[in-house]
């Protein structure tokens, strides 16, 4: 997997500002005090992604690229935030990129932290991990918050809206602009880093 080299710079200049905030903690995800955090993220994760891509899947053969816009743009954040039946320990989920279409996952501190991390690595040539899982230690008596973060790359499908500007049709990338005016997340090829699922999960 490779990162957009038109970020490149700004992620390096951002680095390491938010994960020096000493209350954010990465984890091992093999670590014995991670085991109940991996095992609800990893399961609420995969059942998100399968929400998505099932409606995306069925978006792009019922009406190509601008069908699948208009899904992203109405039911992505809906799916994503949808109960997960069986899985109560699971509070949040979100997805998040350092390239956004949708400014509402834009990352916060502790998201940015791991994004950066991530990006490092690959900037450096190593594969993006598969997970993370961050520990944030919270003021007072409260107990600390869990964070399982999963990566996702671009598939073959993904890149109808998500590859390069002249490969789209014209009504796309004007749809694109109506619903996205900010959009930053095109140039992609097969096997790019694209973000980070995260799902957030109370430990009694």
């Amino acid at each position: 997997m490779k990162i957009h080299l038109l970020s490149l710079c700004a992620l390096l200049t951002a680095a390491g500002a938010a994960e020096a905030d000493p209350r954010i903690i990465f984890i091992d995800p093999a670590a014995p005090e991670a085991a109940a955090v991996r095992q609800a993220g990893e399961a609420a994760s995969a059942r998100v992604a399968t929400r998505l891509i099932t409606e995306l899947t069925a978006a792009l053969g019922a009406g190509g690229p601008e069908k699948a816009v208009d899904v992203c743009h109405t039911r992505a954040l809906p799916l994503t935030k949808e109960p997960l039946p069986g899985l109560p320990q699971v509070t949040a989920v979100k997805r998040t990129s350092l390239r956004l279409r949708n400014p509402a996952n834009a990352p916060d501190p502790a998201e940015q932290a791991a994004l950066d991390r991530i990006a490092a690595l690959v900037a450096d040539g190593k594969p993006a991990p598969a997970l993370l899982i961050q520990k944030i230690e919270t003021t007072g008596t409260a107990a600390p918050e869990w964070r399982l973060y999963r990566s996702f790359g671009i598939q073959p499908a993904c890149l109808a809206c998500h590859g390069t500007t002249e490969s789209q049709s014209s009504s796309l990338r004007a749809l694109l602009r109506e619903r996205y005016p900010q959009d930053a997340a095109t140039g992609y090829a097969v096997g790019d880093w694209r973000g980070l699922v995260r799902v957030t999960v109370r430990i009694p």
